[in-house]
């Protein structure tokens, strides 16, 4: 778990020091908002990642909106041999 934890925080802290470098001064409100919710979602995966709990996740969520869309397209296209 200890790798873990180093593997997000080196990431996560690259990323947000990287971006306070070059982003100071350079955007807008708007920009700065779309920014910390990026941030946020990185931030939650990389605790689910730490943790290795099955949480919710990009996937579930792709699943949830697509998934009998994709079972239908599924079902429609085997074919029997």
């Amino acid at each position: 778990m200890l790798n873990r934890i180093l593997i997000v925080f080196a990431a996560m802290a690259g990323v947000i020091v990287y971006d306070a470098i070059t982003l100071r001064g350079k955007i807008s409100r708007k920009e700065k908002t779309a920014y910390v919710i990026i941030m946020v979602v990185a931030l939650y995966l990389g605790v689910d990642y730490v943790v290795d709990k099955d949480w919710y996740d990009g996937y579930d969520l792709v699943e949830a909106v697509f998934g009998g869309a994709a079972k239908g397209i599924d079902d429609m296209l085997k074919v029997e041999w």
